[in-house]
């Protein structure tokens, strides 16, 4: 964990600071390249908070940083009366208390925040560290240009843990709405924005064992995001409501 080469005092502490969160060392730059600073430290990567936000690098110089990506999209859309297919299948309504077990990049959970509002309750869980972290400080940083966004986006929490540790120890009934979008075996190779994240991103597959915590859970509905002929429908028990280009949803309700 490091800064920029000349770091404002602001980078200095955020870097501190998701240093404590990530478990790891942070170093001060020292005018050093970042492959310097790998090489010198032993370290396969490095994250950086500089002027330009917050970025994972490895040493054959993949990246990985937040960005709204199709959220930002999404949320125009649906402010203009139009519809998304998560908010179809899921049936969000203001004030619905959401919980999203696969962050990732936080678009599904920011569409979430902007349909459920200020009265509602969006909590993202991501089981690795490094990708909690810089989506939780891009969420609060990224600068969007609309304020509606920037308010969906501030109206996410985010929670590094485990859902299969989260789901059971959570209560009945404790939230509205549970999503899984496990990451896809196959991703969309033109979106460098999911390749990254594929590279950090937990690979294990959803369990029958998660989905019956989060039926206990979920108040109202349980939601999977997966390639349709995936089989990942049929082997959980989902039912689809909701085709899109690359995907569709399934539903479970209590």
């Amino acid at each position: 964990m490091t800064t920029s080469r000349r770091p404002r005092e602001e980078e200095r502490i955020w870097a501190e600071r998701i240093a404590r969160r990530m478990g790891v060392d942070c170093q001060p730059r020292e005018n050093r390249s970042l492959i310097r600073m790998m090489e010198e430290t032993a370290a396969e990567a490095v994250v950086v908070v500089g002027s330009d936000g917050a970025h994972w690098e490895d040493r054959e110089g993949n990246t990985f940083r937040f960005h709204p990506n199709l959220a930002a999209l999404r949320v125009k859309e649906l402010a203009a009366g139009g519809a998304d297919a998560l908010v179809t299948a899921a049936g969000f309504q203001p004030g619905d208390r959401v919980l999203d077990c696969t962050l990732g990049l936080g678009a599904d959970a920011i569409v979430a925040a902007h349909v459920t509002g200020e009265a509602g309750e969006v909590v993202g869980l991501e089981s690795q560290p490094v990708i909690a972290a810089l989506v939780d400080y891009g969420l609060r940083h990224y600068p969007a240009a609309s304020p509606r966004l920037v308010q969906a986006m501030q109206g996410v929490r985010v929670v590094c843990a485990d859902y299969r540790e989260y789901l059971r120890r959570m209560g009945d009934d404790s939230f509205d709405v549970v999503l899984f979008d496990p990451m896809f075996r196959q991703t969309v190779t033109r979106s460098s924005a999911l390749q990254a994240l594929k590279m950090l991103a937990n690979p294990e597959p959803l369990d029958p064992e998660s989905v019956r915590e989060a039926l206990r859970v979920a108040r109202k509905r349980v939601v999977l995001k997966e390639r349709l002929m995936s089989g990942e429908f049929e082997r959980l028990g989902f039912r689809v409501v909701k085709e899109a280009s690359n995907y569709a949803f399934g539903i479970l309700e209590p």
